[in-house]
């Protein structure tokens, strides 16, 4: 009977009481809050105390130290969380905490109206000083250079009449600048969106060789009906929270699309520059891939208009001019980053054209442009339902591009704040994809009552718009405006621009589309970087070969395979003793820091243990190879060993697995564990669990699904251990060997006594939520519930 307690004593003192420390200076209480002790909880497997005990001790060492802005230990992170709440920050409303749910709701929806519409955050704080000016010059150069941007997407890229790309620049951004919670995103029609898009709506405008009249129909209602798929898309992604769908595209995949988008516009860009547009549009041109284009160049060049090809190159170079002039003469001569310089050549080139009658000596002008006749109407009817499903995976395809790039643009281009803090600019919300889709939803879905080109943020403009001094929203609403008066008052001015002079100004997009592609193979090469590389050129050859749609789709099913593969694959690790130590572990297939790759031999793999670490969660995606891989880990304790081989080691040893970073477990991933366990057990081996996040929710999980009694040998306590070291020993002194007196009411019992989690996190771009833990009636509020409300 003493054996037996003595026994008893022994394992509960190894697995639920393993370094404790009995020191004084540690069990000493500390200086923390409630909320602060709940921040650091015990780290424990059941209740038991880590060997390394508290942090709070080490933050009691030196209590005078104030490195890196820490606190005294006299001061709690409740005052500091009240004395930046008091200096910086307003208070929140009351009502939140109310105990009557009337209150709370209207105190909330004061924050949601003001969650959609950042302009509420940003405008009451609004410097004059700090922001007016440069937000004005800003708004009025980027609309110098996008008015007539614009009329080239429309006609030269989709096919519809001028006034549909100053629609898109006009009203949809007003609604940006009221939504948008990027500061100096300039959105509108792109032209790497508006090739895809006439490339797609291009074979069912030229169907059965239609009229020019006929045509521009058929162009007007596709391109209306891909704005609608565009709003519809970017709402019901923003509203289920959709925006982390911006990282899912690597940098080849992004690369080898702006290459692709880059050729195929410099190729449409030189057929009307040539003055080969009549005989594109006859042999039906538009509609073929890359290599058609380019082949039709070739064989064209005899037919080019000289006059047309002057006015294009010309304008070029000169547009090109000035953009290397700013380039390396910027800021030694301030002046030349605000000389509207296509603003102003659109203009020469107007006069030039009426003075020297280009259209009479056969150069193509844009002619009368009719004046918009607002008629708010939705492409979306009876007649035009049926076709939805012709462009709808071309739309869907296009528009996942488009907010990519709007991203893209989200998180590289920011305002950069003013040396002096007298004038900084006003406060702007946190910048959030979802919103950003809610943002771009709501603006597509006013522009498709209008027809108007689809709306994404453009990377040049906004990098303009930043450039030319912009601070916030408010330049976007002067371009808005400059747009509007253009679009109803000065339409009739541009009869004589020639549209060579357009394709001028595209000529600079594909430039810009085109530039950083030198480089970027540069870096692929530099650093081995052979997938991106395969990437870009399987998606360019693609392109040229077949179309843009199918380059595009390839290269997003090649990213998502990526994707998925890695997502599915189980990192596990085999673990070894690094020599002279006795709880030092490390990696035995990969060098570290410590042990380089010629030392990676004389670490020390354990007799009949095979010790294997758990690096990630483990989900239904990624528990599926765990066997398998296990399994060869067995046969030859590496990863590195091919299948094909013999087997080096025997499959019978004991494991111990590491589960450190197996931070969440799902119920696939248990039945995996089980299955496992099952058949070390049957082959009368163990299975010891070390360094388990120690959380009540795990360890119920553990204990329902029925691993717990698994891991239980011969009635000890399940086998989990703080350490790999602790588990080794017990394997050592064979301690399930003897008999326990172990139930599973003592794991509950276990288990209620750990502490319970923290609430989860509330999201970076969620508003206020119901604070947890609040109370009604006479109930008291205890300390951590107080403090929660003062950190809100």
């Amino acid at each position: 009977m003493s054996t037996h307690s003595a026994t008893s004593s022994f394992l509960r003192s190894r697995l639920f009481s393993f370094g404790s420390n009995t020191s004084p200076s540690l069990q000493q209480p500390s200086a923390y809050t409630a909320l602060d002790r709940a921040a650091h909880p015990d780290d424990t497997i059941l209740g038991a105390p880590r060997r390394s005990g508290s942090p709070a001790h080490l933050h009691a060492r030196n209590p005078h130290r104030q490195e890196y802005g820490a606190l005294a230990s006299s001061q709690s992170l409740s005052s500091c969380a009240t004395q930046v709440n008091e200096k910086d920050e307003p208070s929140p409303d009351p009502r939140l905490f109310s105990h009557r749910r009337r209150d709370r709701f209207r105190a909330k929806s004061v924050y949601y109206v003001k969650y959609y519409l950042p302009i509420l955050t940003w405008l009451p704080n609004y410097s004059f000083k700090a922001a007016l000016a440069g937000d004005i010059i800003a708004g009025l150069t980027v609309a110098s250079f996008n008015i007539p941007l614009s009329l080239s997407y429309a006609r030269t890229l989709i096919g519809v009449p001028e006034r549909y790309g100053l629609l898109g620049f006009a009203f949809p951004q007003l609604v940006y600048a009221f939504m948008g919670t990027v500061p100096v995103m300039i959105t509108g029609p792109e032209p790497a969106i508006s090739v895809m898009i006439g490339q797609a709506i291009s074979p069912m405008v030229m169907a059965g060789n239609p009229s020019f009249e006929e045509r521009e129909r058929r162009a007007i209602m596709y391109n209306g009906l891909i704005t609608s798929l565009f709003a519809i898309i970017y709402l019901v992604m923003g509203f289920l929270r959709l925006g982390f769908v911006d990282s899912l595209l690597s940098q080849g995949l992004l690369r080898g699309f702006i290459t692709a988008v880059g050729i195929i516009l410099t190729f449409d860009t030189l057929i009307q520059a040539l003055g080969l547009s009549a005989l594109a549009a006859a042999q039906n041109v538009g509609a073929g891939s890359g290599g058609v284009k380019l082949a039709f160049i070739l064989t064209n060049l005899k037919n080019t208009h000289g006059l047309t090809a002057a006015i294009a190159f010309i304008s070029f170079g000169l547009i090109m001019f000035f953009r290397i002039s700013r380039k390396y003469y910027g800021k030694r001569f301030p002046i030349l980053v605000y000389i509207p310089d296509i603003f102003l050549i659109v203009i020469f080139s107007i006069i030039m054209s009426w003075k020297l009658d280009w259209y009479g000596k056969g150069a193509d002008i844009v002619g009368a442009v009719e004046r918009p006749d607002i008629q708010l109407m939705s492409p979306l009817n009876s007649d035009t339902f049926p076709r939805v499903t012709e462009v709808a995976s071309s739309a869907f395809v296009i528009a996942l591009l488009g907010f990519f790039q709007s991203a893209a643009i989200a998180k590289n281009i920011f305002p950069d704040p003013p040396t002096d803090s007298r004038v900084a600019p006003p406060k702007n919300p946190t910048i959030s994809m979802n919103r950003e889709l809610v943002a771009l939803g709501t603006a597509n879905l006013l522009g498709m009552f209008m027809f108007s080109l689809p709306v994404i943020g453009g990377f040049g403009r906004s990098k303009a718009n930043k450039f030319a001094g912009a601070r916030t929203q408010l330049s976007s609403i002067i371009f808005a405006f400059s747009t509007i008066i253009v679009t109803f008052t000065l339409l009739p001015s541009i009869y004589y621009l020639p549209r060579a002079t357009l394709a001028s100004v595209l000529g600079l997009i594909c430039v810009g589309l085109l530039e950083d592609f030198p480089s970027d193979v540069i870096g692929y090469f530099k650093m081995h970087a052979w997938g991106d590389f395969s990437i870009v050129m399987i998606m360019i050859a693609v392109t040229l070969g077949i179309s843009l749609q199918i380059g595009i789709s390839v290269g997003i099913v090649i990213s998502l395979v990526q994707i998925l593969r890695h997502a599915t694959r189980t990192r596990i690790q085999v673990l070894a003793r690094v020599p002279g130590t006795t709880d030092t572990f490390r990696n035995a297939d990969i060098p570290s820091y410590d042990v380089p790759d010629e030392a990676l031999d004389s670490l020390e793999h354990l007799h009949n243990v095979l010790l294997v670490k758990i690096t990630e969660p483990l989900t239904f995606a990624n528990c599926g190879e765990l066997q398998n891989r296990l399994r060869r880990l067995e046969r030859y304790g590496t990863m590195r060993m091919h299948p094909s081989l013999p087997a080096m080691r025997r499959g019978d040893q004991n494991v111990v697995f590491d589960l450190e970073g197996m931070t969440a477990c799902d119920t696939s991933a248990i039945k995996v564990l089980l299955s496992i366990v099952e058949a070390y057990r049957s082959k009368g081996k163990f299975v010891l669990f070390a360094r388990i996040p120690a959380t009540k929710k795990m360890m119920l999980l553990f204990k329902r699904s029925g691993l717990s009694v698994l891991l239980s040998y011969n009635g000890h306590p399940p086998a989990y251990f703080t350490s790999i070291h602790e588990a080794l020993e017990a394997l050592d002194e064979c301690i399930f060997e003897t008999p326990g007196t172990w139930t599973p009411e003592d794991e509950d019992r276990e288990i209620e006594a750990m502490p319970d989690e923290e609430p989860e996190q509330i999201e970076e771009d969620s508003i206020a939520t119901d604070i947890e833990g609040s109370t009604s009636g006479d109930e008291t509020i205890d300390e951590k519930t107080h403090l929660k409300r003062e950190m809100v």
